[in-house]
Protein backbone atom coordinates (compact mmCIF):
# COMPACT_ATOMS: atom_id res chain seq x y z
CA UNK A 1 0.00 0.00 0.00
CA UNK A 2 1.27 3.60 -1.49
CA UNK A 3 2.09 5.91 1.93
CA UNK A 4 0.35 9.28 1.74
CA UNK A 5 3.88 10.57 1.34
CA UNK A 6 4.15 8.59 -2.12
CA UNK A 7 0.68 9.50 -2.95
CA UNK A 8 0.79 13.11 -2.70
CA UNK A 9 4.13 12.77 -4.83
CA UNK A 10 2.39 11.29 -7.44
CA UNK A 11 -0.61 13.46 -7.15
CA UNK A 12 1.76 16.34 -7.56
CA UNK A 13 3.37 14.98 -10.44
CA UNK A 14 0.07 14.63 -12.44
CA UNK A 15 -1.36 18.19 -11.51
CA UNK A 16 2.34 18.95 -12.61
CA UNK A 17 2.04 16.98 -16.10
CA UNK A 18 -1.60 17.80 -16.52
CA UNK A 19 -0.61 21.82 -16.32
CA UNK A 20 2.21 21.49 -18.72
CA UNK A 21 0.24 19.32 -21.32
CA UNK A 22 -2.77 21.48 -21.66
CA UNK A 23 -0.88 24.68 -21.64
CA UNK A 24 1.61 23.48 -24.03
CA UNK A 25 0.46 25.29 -27.07
CA UNK A 26 -1.39 28.60 -25.03
CA UNK A 27 1.98 30.55 -25.84
CA UNK A 28 1.69 29.37 -29.79
CA UNK A 29 -1.75 30.01 -30.20
CA UNK A 30 -0.74 32.93 -32.37
CA UNK A 31 0.55 30.27 -34.85
CA UNK A 32 -2.37 28.15 -34.85
CA UNK A 33 -4.41 31.11 -35.87
CA UNK A 34 -2.57 31.89 -38.56
CA UNK A 35 -2.13 28.29 -39.68
CA UNK A 36 -6.37 28.36 -39.90
CA UNK A 37 -5.85 31.26 -41.40
CA UNK A 38 -8.78 33.25 -38.73
CA UNK A 39 -9.68 36.60 -37.63
CA UNK A 40 -9.50 37.74 -34.04
CA UNK A 41 -13.54 36.99 -33.61
CA UNK A 42 -13.40 33.75 -35.40
CA UNK A 43 -10.64 32.37 -34.14
CA UNK A 44 -11.75 33.17 -30.39
CA UNK A 45 -15.08 31.90 -31.36
CA UNK A 46 -13.73 28.39 -32.50
CA UNK A 47 -11.59 28.01 -29.76
CA UNK A 48 -14.41 28.94 -26.86
CA UNK A 49 -16.06 25.73 -28.80
CA UNK A 50 -13.94 23.32 -26.32
CA UNK A 51 -16.98 24.39 -23.63
CA UNK A 52 -18.98 22.27 -25.66
CA UNK A 53 -16.92 19.32 -24.57
CA UNK A 54 -16.53 20.21 -21.11
CA UNK A 55 -19.98 20.72 -20.72
CA UNK A 56 -20.47 16.91 -21.95
CA UNK A 57 -18.09 15.49 -19.42
CA UNK A 58 -19.08 17.82 -16.78
CA UNK A 59 -22.62 16.45 -16.62
CA UNK A 60 -21.08 12.74 -17.17
CA UNK A 61 -17.82 11.85 -15.76
CA UNK A 62 -18.26 13.14 -11.95
CA UNK A 63 -21.22 10.19 -12.33
CA UNK A 64 -18.58 7.66 -13.90
CA UNK A 65 -15.76 8.20 -11.47
CA UNK A 66 -18.00 7.58 -8.59
CA UNK A 67 -19.18 4.31 -10.47
CA UNK A 68 -15.89 3.30 -12.15
CA UNK A 69 -13.53 4.69 -10.19
CA UNK A 70 -11.02 7.21 -11.01
CA UNK A 71 -8.12 5.00 -12.83
CA UNK A 72 -10.12 4.08 -16.04
CA UNK A 73 -11.16 7.83 -16.48
CA UNK A 74 -8.13 9.03 -15.63
CA UNK A 75 -6.54 6.82 -18.33
CA UNK A 76 -9.03 7.65 -20.93
CA UNK A 77 -8.73 11.23 -20.14
CA UNK A 78 -5.22 11.67 -20.59
CA UNK A 79 -5.17 9.60 -24.35
CA UNK A 80 -8.29 11.21 -25.74
CA UNK A 81 -6.73 14.74 -24.68
CA UNK A 82 -2.82 13.92 -25.63
CA UNK A 83 -4.61 12.60 -29.59
CA UNK A 84 -6.51 15.62 -30.08
CA UNK A 85 -3.52 17.70 -29.15
CA UNK A 86 -1.91 16.70 -32.05
CA UNK A 87 -4.59 16.68 -34.37
CA UNK A 88 -5.21 20.68 -33.27
CA UNK A 89 -1.28 21.69 -34.43
CA UNK A 90 -1.72 18.87 -37.47
CA UNK A 91 -4.61 20.22 -38.92
CA UNK A 92 -5.45 23.43 -41.27
CA UNK A 93 -8.75 22.33 -41.97
CA UNK A 94 -11.32 24.23 -39.52
CA UNK A 95 -13.89 21.73 -39.29
CA UNK A 96 -11.40 19.26 -38.12
CA UNK A 97 -10.08 21.67 -35.40
CA UNK A 98 -13.82 22.06 -34.51
CA UNK A 99 -14.12 18.64 -33.43
CA UNK A 100 -10.91 17.98 -32.30
CA UNK A 101 -11.28 21.39 -30.04
CA UNK A 102 -14.42 19.71 -28.38
CA UNK A 103 -13.44 16.43 -27.58
CA UNK A 104 -9.84 18.49 -26.09
CA UNK A 105 -12.46 20.07 -24.21
CA UNK A 106 -14.18 16.65 -22.87
CA UNK A 107 -11.02 15.36 -22.29
CA UNK A 108 -10.04 18.13 -20.08
CA UNK A 109 -13.20 18.46 -18.37
CA UNK A 110 -12.48 14.49 -17.92
CA UNK A 111 -9.23 14.53 -16.11
CA UNK A 112 -10.03 17.47 -14.34
CA UNK A 113 -12.77 15.67 -12.04
CA UNK A 114 -11.00 12.81 -11.81
CA UNK A 115 -7.99 14.52 -10.62
CA UNK A 116 -9.59 16.76 -8.39
CA UNK A 117 -11.85 14.17 -6.71
CA UNK A 118 -8.11 12.38 -6.33
CA UNK A 119 -7.66 15.62 -4.57
CA UNK A 120 -10.33 15.47 -2.10
CA UNK A 121 -9.93 12.13 -1.02
CA UNK A 122 -6.57 12.60 -0.19
CA UNK A 123 -7.33 15.71 1.60
CA UNK A 124 -10.59 13.76 3.16
CA UNK A 125 -8.09 10.93 4.70
CA UNK A 126 -5.30 12.91 5.64
CA UNK A 127 -6.71 16.05 7.15
CA UNK A 128 -4.49 18.41 5.43
CA UNK A 129 -5.65 21.01 2.67
CA UNK A 130 -3.50 20.51 -0.33
CA UNK A 131 -6.30 21.51 -3.15
CA UNK A 132 -4.35 24.67 -3.38
CA UNK A 133 -1.18 23.06 -3.46
CA UNK A 134 -1.89 21.03 -6.01
CA UNK A 135 -3.37 24.05 -8.43
CA UNK A 136 0.03 25.73 -7.44
CA UNK A 137 1.89 22.22 -9.18
CA UNK A 138 -0.71 22.84 -12.05
CA UNK A 139 0.60 26.27 -12.76
CA UNK A 140 4.25 24.82 -12.69
CA UNK A 141 3.68 22.81 -15.24
CA UNK A 142 1.92 25.58 -17.14
CA UNK A 143 4.94 27.84 -16.13
CA UNK A 144 7.48 25.25 -17.77
CA UNK A 145 6.01 24.62 -21.13
CA UNK A 146 5.61 28.35 -21.29
CA UNK A 147 9.19 28.18 -20.78
CA UNK A 148 9.96 25.82 -23.17
CA UNK A 149 7.70 27.14 -25.78
CA UNK A 150 9.66 30.59 -25.75
CA UNK A 151 12.60 28.84 -26.41
CA UNK A 152 11.39 27.22 -29.33
CA UNK A 153 9.41 29.58 -31.05
CA UNK A 154 11.23 30.61 -34.10
CA UNK A 155 13.70 27.32 -33.69
CA UNK A 156 11.35 24.76 -33.73
CA UNK A 157 8.30 23.80 -35.61
CA UNK A 158 4.83 24.52 -33.78
CA UNK A 159 3.93 20.56 -35.15
CA UNK A 160 7.64 18.96 -33.57
CA UNK A 161 7.46 21.04 -30.38
CA UNK A 162 4.26 19.65 -29.03
CA UNK A 163 4.46 16.27 -30.92
CA UNK A 164 7.68 15.31 -28.92
CA UNK A 165 6.22 17.04 -25.51
CA UNK A 166 2.78 15.14 -25.94
CA UNK A 167 4.17 11.89 -26.22
CA UNK A 168 6.84 12.07 -23.51
CA UNK A 169 4.14 13.68 -21.09
CA UNK A 170 1.65 11.07 -21.75
CA UNK A 171 3.75 8.26 -21.05
CA UNK A 172 4.24 9.52 -17.73
CA UNK A 173 0.89 10.68 -16.79
CA UNK A 174 -0.16 6.61 -17.56
CA UNK A 175 2.97 5.62 -15.46
CA UNK A 176 1.78 7.99 -12.31
CA UNK A 177 -2.15 7.03 -12.82
CA UNK A 178 -0.67 2.93 -12.23
CA UNK A 179 1.68 3.96 -10.17
CA UNK A 180 -1.66 4.99 -7.81
CA UNK A 181 -3.80 2.36 -8.91
CA UNK A 182 -3.78 0.58 -5.04
CA UNK A 183 -5.21 4.29 -3.55
CA UNK A 184 -7.12 5.61 -6.38
CA UNK A 185 -10.98 6.72 -5.86
CA UNK A 186 -12.04 3.37 -6.27
CA UNK A 187 -15.77 2.32 -8.23
CA UNK A 188 -18.86 2.92 -5.35
CA UNK A 189 -19.36 -0.70 -3.91
CA UNK A 190 -22.11 0.54 -1.46
CA UNK A 191 -25.82 0.39 -2.87
CA UNK A 192 -26.50 2.89 -0.16
CA UNK A 193 -24.42 5.28 -1.18
CA UNK A 194 -25.27 4.49 -4.84
CA UNK A 195 -25.07 8.03 -7.17
CA UNK A 196 -27.38 6.84 -10.37
CA UNK A 197 -27.08 8.68 -13.49
CA UNK A 198 -30.66 10.39 -13.35
CA UNK A 199 -29.38 11.69 -9.98
CA UNK A 200 -26.78 14.04 -11.85
CA UNK A 201 -29.92 15.79 -13.10
CA UNK A 202 -32.54 15.41 -9.87
CA UNK A 203 -29.82 16.40 -7.41
CA UNK A 204 -27.98 19.15 -9.75
CA UNK A 205 -27.09 21.50 -7.07
CA UNK A 206 -26.81 25.02 -8.00
CA UNK A 207 -24.67 27.05 -5.53
CA UNK A 208 -25.07 30.49 -7.27
CA UNK A 209 -22.94 32.72 -5.15
CA UNK A 210 -20.05 29.94 -5.36
CA UNK A 211 -20.24 29.94 -9.12
CA UNK A 212 -20.48 33.55 -9.60
CA UNK A 213 -17.31 34.48 -7.24
CA UNK A 214 -15.50 31.20 -9.25
CA UNK A 215 -16.32 32.23 -12.69
CA UNK A 216 -15.29 36.32 -11.94
CA UNK A 217 -11.77 34.04 -10.55
CA UNK A 218 -11.13 32.51 -13.48
CA UNK A 219 -11.42 34.53 -16.63
CA UNK A 220 -8.75 36.38 -16.15
CA UNK A 221 -6.60 32.97 -15.96
CA UNK A 222 -8.62 31.64 -18.75
CA UNK A 223 -8.25 34.86 -21.04
CA UNK A 224 -4.84 35.41 -20.62
CA UNK A 225 -3.68 31.91 -21.39
CA UNK A 226 -6.41 32.59 -24.72
CA UNK A 227 -5.38 36.13 -26.16
CA UNK A 228 -1.82 36.48 -24.12
CA UNK A 229 0.30 35.25 -26.99
CA UNK A 230 -1.88 37.22 -29.65
CA UNK A 231 -2.11 40.35 -27.68
CA UNK A 232 1.91 40.71 -27.16
CA UNK A 233 2.48 39.53 -30.44
CA UNK A 234 0.34 41.37 -32.83
CA UNK A 235 -1.52 44.37 -30.33
CA UNK A 236 1.67 45.13 -28.41
CA UNK A 237 4.51 44.36 -31.14
CA UNK A 238 6.90 42.27 -28.70
CA UNK A 239 9.50 39.83 -30.74
CA UNK A 240 8.92 36.05 -30.52
CA UNK A 241 10.22 34.79 -27.25
CA UNK A 242 10.20 38.32 -25.66
CA UNK A 243 6.51 38.23 -25.81
CA UNK A 244 6.50 34.74 -23.59
CA UNK A 245 7.45 36.98 -21.42
CA UNK A 246 5.02 38.40 -19.28
CA UNK A 247 2.96 35.50 -19.58
CA UNK A 248 5.62 32.86 -17.73
CA UNK A 249 5.72 35.85 -14.91
CA UNK A 250 1.99 35.59 -14.74
CA UNK A 251 1.85 31.77 -14.33
CA UNK A 252 5.21 32.62 -11.87
CA UNK A 253 3.53 34.45 -9.94
CA UNK A 254 0.45 32.36 -9.66
CA UNK A 255 2.40 29.44 -8.14
CA UNK A 256 4.08 31.89 -5.60
CA UNK A 257 0.82 32.98 -4.53
CA UNK A 258 -0.72 29.53 -4.34
CA UNK A 259 2.39 27.89 -2.77
CA UNK A 260 2.18 30.16 -0.11
CA UNK A 261 -1.14 31.87 0.52
CA UNK A 262 -1.12 29.18 3.73
CA UNK A 263 1.56 31.36 4.90
CA UNK A 264 -0.79 34.48 5.50
CA UNK A 265 -4.11 32.42 6.78
CA UNK A 266 -2.27 32.21 9.99
CA UNK A 267 -3.23 36.33 11.34
CA UNK A 268 -5.34 36.84 8.06
CA UNK A 269 -8.98 35.48 6.99
CA UNK A 270 -9.48 33.94 3.38
CA UNK A 271 -12.13 36.60 3.46
CA UNK A 272 -9.93 39.67 3.96
CA UNK A 273 -7.21 38.15 1.75
CA UNK A 274 -9.22 37.50 -0.98
CA UNK A 275 -11.35 40.67 -1.09
CA UNK A 276 -7.85 42.70 -1.51
CA UNK A 277 -6.03 40.43 -3.77
CA UNK A 278 -9.18 40.52 -6.19
CA UNK A 279 -9.12 44.19 -5.96
CA UNK A 280 -5.53 44.49 -6.06
CA UNK A 281 -5.44 42.17 -9.54
CA UNK A 282 -8.27 43.46 -11.25
CA UNK A 283 -6.79 47.52 -11.49
CA UNK A 284 -3.55 45.85 -11.89
CA UNK A 285 -4.32 44.42 -14.99
CA UNK A 286 -6.89 46.93 -15.96
CA UNK A 287 -4.02 49.72 -15.52
CA UNK A 288 -1.44 47.12 -17.22
CA UNK A 289 -3.59 47.09 -20.69
CA UNK A 290 -4.02 51.08 -21.21
CA UNK A 291 -0.89 51.86 -20.05
CA UNK A 292 0.69 49.40 -22.77
CA UNK A 293 -1.64 50.48 -25.28
CA UNK A 294 -0.72 54.22 -24.86
CA UNK A 295 3.02 53.93 -25.44
CA UNK A 296 3.03 50.66 -27.66
CA UNK A 297 4.26 52.88 -30.91
CA UNK A 298 6.75 55.40 -28.74
CA UNK A 299 8.63 53.48 -26.13
CA UNK A 300 8.67 49.26 -26.82
CA UNK A 301 10.97 49.51 -23.29
CA UNK A 302 7.92 50.76 -20.98
CA UNK A 303 5.70 48.45 -22.51
CA UNK A 304 7.37 45.72 -21.55
CA UNK A 305 8.46 46.72 -18.21
CA UNK A 306 4.46 47.70 -17.81
CA UNK A 307 3.10 44.28 -19.26
CA UNK A 308 5.50 42.09 -17.12
CA UNK A 309 4.75 44.27 -13.52
CA UNK A 310 0.83 44.26 -14.16
CA UNK A 311 1.09 40.64 -15.16
CA UNK A 312 3.01 39.38 -12.21
CA UNK A 313 0.57 41.68 -10.16
CA UNK A 314 -2.40 40.30 -11.53
CA UNK A 315 -1.46 36.71 -11.74
CA UNK A 316 -0.33 36.46 -7.72
CA UNK A 317 -3.89 38.27 -6.77
CA UNK A 318 -5.75 35.94 -8.72
CA UNK A 319 -3.93 33.03 -7.75
CA UNK A 320 -5.60 31.55 -4.77
CA UNK A 321 -9.02 32.86 -5.68
CA UNK A 322 -10.17 30.22 -7.71
CA UNK A 323 -9.13 27.20 -5.58
CA UNK A 324 -10.95 28.72 -2.50
CA UNK A 325 -14.18 28.82 -4.01
CA UNK A 326 -13.75 25.08 -5.06
CA UNK A 327 -12.54 24.13 -2.22
CA UNK A 328 -15.81 26.43 -0.66
CA UNK A 329 -18.54 24.07 -2.80
CA UNK A 330 -17.23 20.78 -1.94
CA UNK A 331 -17.58 21.58 1.82
CA UNK A 332 -20.73 23.10 1.47
CA UNK A 333 -21.90 20.20 -0.17
CA UNK A 334 -23.37 16.65 0.43
CA UNK A 335 -22.81 15.09 -2.57
CA UNK A 336 -19.97 13.07 -3.48
CA UNK A 337 -16.25 15.43 -4.38
CA UNK A 338 -16.37 14.18 -7.92
CA UNK A 339 -20.14 15.32 -8.31
CA UNK A 340 -19.80 18.14 -6.75
CA UNK A 341 -16.45 19.44 -9.03
CA UNK A 342 -18.54 18.06 -12.45
CA UNK A 343 -21.72 20.26 -11.16
CA UNK A 344 -19.94 23.43 -10.10
CA UNK A 345 -17.59 22.97 -13.32
CA UNK A 346 -20.92 23.04 -15.51
CA UNK A 347 -22.24 25.84 -14.48
CA UNK A 348 -18.60 27.41 -14.56
CA UNK A 349 -18.02 25.94 -17.84
CA UNK A 350 -21.37 27.26 -19.73
CA UNK A 351 -20.50 30.85 -18.53
CA UNK A 352 -17.04 30.72 -19.91
CA UNK A 353 -17.99 29.85 -23.05
CA UNK A 354 -20.80 32.76 -23.31
CA UNK A 355 -17.74 35.42 -21.35
CA UNK A 356 -15.18 33.87 -24.41
CA UNK A 357 -17.58 34.76 -26.75
CA UNK A 358 -18.20 38.06 -25.67
CA UNK A 359 -14.33 38.97 -25.32
CA UNK A 360 -13.31 37.49 -28.61
CA UNK A 361 -16.30 39.69 -30.65
CA UNK A 362 -15.38 42.80 -28.58
CA UNK A 363 -11.95 42.04 -29.47
CA UNK A 364 -12.82 42.21 -32.93
CA UNK A 365 -15.26 44.85 -32.71
CA UNK A 366 -13.20 47.05 -30.76
CA UNK A 367 -9.94 46.03 -30.00
CA UNK A 368 -8.15 42.83 -27.44
CA UNK A 369 -7.37 45.80 -25.15
CA UNK A 370 -11.20 46.26 -24.52
CA UNK A 371 -11.97 42.41 -24.71
CA UNK A 372 -8.74 41.87 -21.60
CA UNK A 373 -10.88 44.62 -19.62
CA UNK A 374 -13.73 42.44 -19.04
CA UNK A 375 -12.45 39.76 -17.13
CA UNK A 376 -10.09 42.47 -14.61
CA UNK A 377 -13.75 43.91 -14.48
CA UNK A 378 -14.87 40.77 -13.27
CA UNK A 379 -12.39 40.22 -10.69
CA UNK A 380 -13.36 43.50 -9.16
CA UNK A 381 -16.69 42.19 -8.25
CA UNK A 382 -14.99 39.00 -6.48
CA UNK A 383 -15.15 40.78 -2.82
CA UNK A 384 -19.40 40.55 -3.18
CA UNK A 385 -19.09 36.99 -3.12
CA UNK A 386 -16.66 36.05 -0.81
CA UNK A 387 -19.04 35.69 2.45
CA UNK A 388 -19.27 32.07 1.36
CA UNK A 389 -15.24 31.32 1.95
CA UNK A 390 -15.78 31.26 5.42
CA UNK A 391 -15.37 27.94 7.25
CA UNK A 392 -18.31 26.91 9.61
Amino acid sequence: MLSQQQELKYLKSLFFLFGFLIMALAPRLSEVKVNLGLSNGEFGSLISTAAIGSFISLMTVGHLVHKYGAKLILQISATVLAISLLILVHTSSTFIFLIANITWGSAISGFHISINSQGFSFQDRSHRNVITLLSGLWSFGALVTSIIAGLLIGNISLTTHITVLTIMTLAGMLYAISSMTQVLVEPNQNPERDYGFSDMFKGFEIQAVVSAGLISSLMLEYAVGDWASIFLSEDMGLKPGINTLPYILFTVAMIVGRLNIHRLLDKNSIIKLSKIASITSGLSFLGTIFVAEFFKDTNQLVVILVLCVGFSVAGLGSSFLAPSFMNAANTRSKNPSSVVVGQIGVITIVLAFVLRWVIAWTAELTSLSIGLAIPALMLLTVPFFTKVLKKD
